[in-house]
Parts: C-alpha cells; sequence; structure tokens
C-alpha cells in the first residue's frame, strides 16, 4: 500500500517528540498519516469503517501511545482544542462526513498555529474518541 502523504497535524506532531525517534513513534506517525487519508476520504462522501487506519489493531496501537502522554496537557489545550471541535454541529446531518470533516479542519487549524504539544495530544485523544463513535469495530468497542 503506498505511503499517503504528511499532513501537517502529522508534521507537528513529529516535531514535538523527542528526538531520536524510536520505532514506537515512527509507527505512530505513519499510522496518523492513514488515519488523516482515511478521514479525507470519508470527508468527501466515501465509507468508513474498513478504512486503512481505523482498524482494531490500529486503535490498540493508537491507544497505547496516547496513553503515555494523557498526563501532558492541561485545561488550556483541552480548551483550544474543544474551540475547534466544537464548531461541529453535532445535531446537523447524520453520518461520517461533518465529524471527519470537523476533524481534518481543526488538525490543519491547530498544524497552522503552531499549536503546544500538550494541545496536539489532547487532540489525539479527542480524535480517537471521534472515530471509536463513529467506526466503532465491533459491539464491545466503546468510546474513549
Amino acid at each position: 500500500m503506498p505511503r499517503p502523504p504528511r499532513h501537517a497535524f502529522t508534521a507537528a506532531v513529529r516535531r514535538a517528540l523527542p528526538h531520536p525517534l524510536d520505532r514506537a513513534a515512527e509507527r505512530y506517525l505513519r499510522l496518523l498519516d492513514r488515519r488523516f487519508a482515511a478521514l479525507a476520504h470519508v470527508a468527501n462522501g466515501g465509507a468508513g469503517g474498513a478504512l486503512p487506519g481505523l482498524q482494531p489493531a490500529d486503535r490498540a496501537l493508537t491507544r497505547r501511545y496516547l496513553a503515555a502522554r494523557k498526563a501532558e496537557w492541561h485545561d488550556g489545550d483541552e480548551n483550544l482544542v474543544r474551540g475547534h471541535l466544537d464548531r461541529w454541529d453535532r445535531g446537523a446531518r447524520p453520518g461520517a462526513a461533518e465529524p471527519a470533516r470537523a476533524l481534518l479542519d481543526g488538525a490543519s487549524a491547530l498544524a497552522a498555529i503552531g499549536a503546544p504539544p500538550g494541545a496536539l495530544w489532547f487532540f489525539l485523544w479527542e480524535m480517537e474518541s471521534i472515530l471509536a463513535g463513529l467506526f466503532p469495530a465491533d459491539k464491545d468497542e466503546r468510546p474513549c
């Protein structure tokens, strides 16, 4: 499978990580680009679910990776992220396209303003929760 183009948010996350990057970081960054490519597909009206980056193994990798960073954000980071994600009108239209667009727009905006690392981690945590709600892998999986 060809590698999707690097998203600006992924580049911001790469800059926020300690260098040299370890294997887990490299693996997560590749997954993040696959997820942004999948979100772009869904935002343009494509179906979700079985897309690369949205599989149960991908979710497990994401949860493990982000769990180690959970204490690295504060209320200001959360407010910054929610200011971008709350623009999505959850009652507007059913389906995954609108939340996928909101995630892409929020990621692009946070990358463009040079958001601090804590805001990046919180955004990724929120993104995981939204993805789990939109594309449940199985009936036992719940949002974060």
